[in-house]
């Protein structure tokens, strides 16, 4: 501005009062975007914990509250970054990537295979696996590891061992007859009550471990209805 130009009076006057409703205006509209409901959310997770335990559970959550809208993206290993989400969900701590876990789900696991496996070799008893084919599943190698800690058995090394890289592979692959498999419940219940795979052992099942939520800074409506 030209320092021999002055504002009147008046001049001065009307550019306080615009200011302050300039300002006024500017905090009116920055909490109304901040209390604007978002609908939309991104959820990352592992690839066979969304396809077996979350997708089923979207159509019921759509019924609940239609004005939500779940995006999901799966990842294996630590939560990643990469790309944008609000809710991740995990199981191994080591995946958490700095994010305060909300336990939500246990995890069991029992010993499942397919009913030609077992006409074919029957088992006795969840300890006594010698001469038996074992699926072991490389992205999970603790389950073979907690069945032999709650039913030790100094022969099951010798063992025959098929090893897929995932579960949903030894699933399909217990299912075809190819030998047993430790398999997380909630992966393989609809399996199990369409006779696909059978459990030599009826119910018994063992601890294998928590999912957690992770949230990425965001707390608001839309995430409090999907988590509860």
């Amino acid at each position: 501005m030209n320092p021999s130009v002055r504002l009147t009076s008046a001049g001065e006057t009307f550019s306080r009062v615009a200011t302050r409703l300039l300002d006024e205006l500017a905090q009116a509209e920055k909490e109304v975007s901040a209390n604007t409901f978002s609908g939309r959310l991104t959820i990352q997770c592992l690839p066979t914990f969304a396809m077996h335990w979350l997708m089923p559970r979207l159509a019921e959550l759509n019924e609940i509250h239609p004005e939500l809208t779940v995006d999901v993206t799966t990842s294996i290993g630590p939560v990643s970054f990469a790309s944008p989400f609000d809710i991740a969900i995990r199981r191994d701590p080591a995946h958490f990537s700095g994010l305060k876990p909300v336990p939500f789900l246990r995890e069991s696991s029992l010993l499942v295979c397919s009913q030609q496996y077992l006409h074919s070799r029957p088992l006795v008893s969840p300890n006594q696996l010698d001469d038996h084919i074992k699926i072991q599943i490389r992205a999970r190698n603790d389950l073979w590891k907690r069945w032999h800690s709650h039913f030790p058995n100094d022969h099951h090394k010798n063992n025959q061992i098929i090893t897929l890289d995932h579960t949903f592979a030894a699933m399909q692959a217990a299912e075809d007859g190819l030998g047993l498999v430790v398999m997380p419940y909630l992966f393989c219940e609809k399996h199990l009550k369409t006779g696909r795979l059978v459990a030599p052992f009826g119910d018994l099942t063992i601890d294998t471990g928590t999912y957690s939520l992770l949230w990425n800074d965001r707390q608001d409506e839309a995430v409090r209805k999907f988590t509860h």
